[in-house]
Order: C-alpha cells, then structure tokens, then sequence
C-alpha cells in the first residue's frame, strides 16, 4: 500500500514508502516489513537457488496478482459490481486473477451470512503505538458474533510469519479499543486448489494469538537492532510543471 499527501501550497505531493505507516505525526514499520527479518527456511532458499534471476521475476508477479485479487475483494465488499472484461489484463494473466477471486468468493457464499462488517472496516489501518508498528487488516468484521480479523492469502505456501503477522494486528486492535480479537482466519486462495473448495482456512484462536504475539515481539525486535539508523523516507513530486520550471528546478523528483 502505497500513501499520498498533496500539499497545494507548496503544490506537490508526496509518497511515502509502503514500509512505513504515516499515523497521527509518527512514523510506524509495516508488520511486513519487520517480519521479513524472519528466514523462510531451506526449502525457500532453495527455490529462490534454482530459479536464479528468475525468482525476483516470479515473486514480483506473485505480488502484484495477490494485491490484484486483494483490490477485487476490497471492491466487491464496498459493494461494487466486479466485470471480468472490466480488468484490462491479458487473458493468461485476467484468468489468474479472475480464478482466485472466484474462489474467495465461493468462500463468501458459504460463510458470508456469518459475517457482519462496516465498509470502514474494510481495508482497516491498525496500529500499535506501544509497540510502534502498523499494518492493515484486509477485513475487520463480527463473525459468529465475535470480533475476528479476516485475511486474504494467495502464495502458494502459508508460512509460519503469516500468524505473527494476524496476532500483531490483533493486538493492535484490542489496544486501539480495548476489546480483544477472538479469532483470526487465514483465507488460503493458492494457484493449485488446496481441495474441492478451492480455498483452505487457516483459523487462530484467542490464545494461539498470545503465543504468536511474543514472537511476533522477538522479531521486532531484532529487526529494530539491525535496522536502527533506519529512517523513513519519501519522495515528492511537483503537481506543477512548465519548460522553464524543468530547465532551471534543482531537481524533478526530490528525495526526502
């Protein structure tokens, strides 16, 4: 996720890294991003060893289909009608797309009348100021009558970060209004169909959170010993431009 300030007196505007989180003047690390100190293990390593260059080609299509599927769900909750010939992709990569959000929602057509939600609560921005971290849940919703966080996975593989990751959030809600995450659920939409259903879900409990938030803890904070002259940076763009402004102006895009 990408944030944008527009600044009209000085007209420019800024983007910030996805890394951080810009709440209330601070600056917050992305849960991502402190996870990602955590080693995926050999089997990972050794994928990422035979594929070579390949795999930086691989997980940068891997992610931007999973926040593909991620926008059509997130279209789809705030009441949008979803067009497959609306997509403007290729028809090898629209059907990729189009396969895993059918999937999520045959998910919601099973479970869906068990769940109650805000359209604010869709996409929900949490954050720690305790622990100093953010993040954002794809759905914060009821489900069976208690509070649940709801997440959308698309990766072939749910790695063990995936659940820190869901107790981070959960306590950073139950921290933002004092009421504790009952539950967590990974919904698994994976290019090979996990089974008939074609998703898996992946349910952690009140106190499996608990257990995963120490870790969680741990994580950060090694990732903060390691990246402690870290700073947050953004670059501006100016929102006006003429030939004389690009001859003489120090520079197009600044780095802040």
């Amino acid at each position: 996720m990408k944030f944008y300030k527009f600044n009209e007196v000085e007209k420019r505007v800024d983007l910030f890294s996805e890394r951080w989180y810009p709440i209330d003047g601070k600056w917050y690390k992305n849960v991502t991003t402190i996870l990602g100190i955590i080693d995926k293990g050999y089997a990972f390593d050794e994928w990422l060893k035979s594929t070579g260059y390949n795999s930086e080609i691989i997980v940068d299509r891997a992610g931007k289909l999973g926040s593909g599927v991620h926008r059509l769900i997130e279209r789809t909750l705030l009441d949008e009608t979803i067009k497959y010939y609306d997509l403007g992709l290729t028809e090898e990569i629209g059907i990729a797309y189009w396969e895993r959000y059918l999937r999520w929602a045959s998910f919601w057509k099973e479970y869906g009348e068990k769940i109650i939600y805000k359209k604010e609560a869709v996409e929900f921005i949490c954050h720690s100021k305790k622990y100093e971290y953010a993040g954002t849940i794809d759905l914060l919703c009821n489900y069976d009558k208690e509070l649940t966080i709801l997440d959308w996975k698309t990766g072939s593989n749910i790695y063990e970060e995936a659940y820190l990751q869901m107790s981070a959030y959960a306590k950073a809600i139950e921290e933002m209004f004092g009421t504790p995450v009952k539950k967590a659920i990974i919904v698994h939409l994976p290019f090979e169909k996990p089974n008939k259903k074609g998703y898996r879900l992946h349910e952690i409990g009140q106190e499996e959170i608990e257990l995963y938030f120490d870790k969680f803890l741990a994580a950060k904070k090694l990732h903060d010993w390691k990246n402690k002259k870290e700073i947050p940076k953004f670059l501006s763009y100016p929102l006006e431009l003429n030939l004389e402004e690009i001859i003489n102006c120090e520079t197009i895009i600044k780095e802040m």
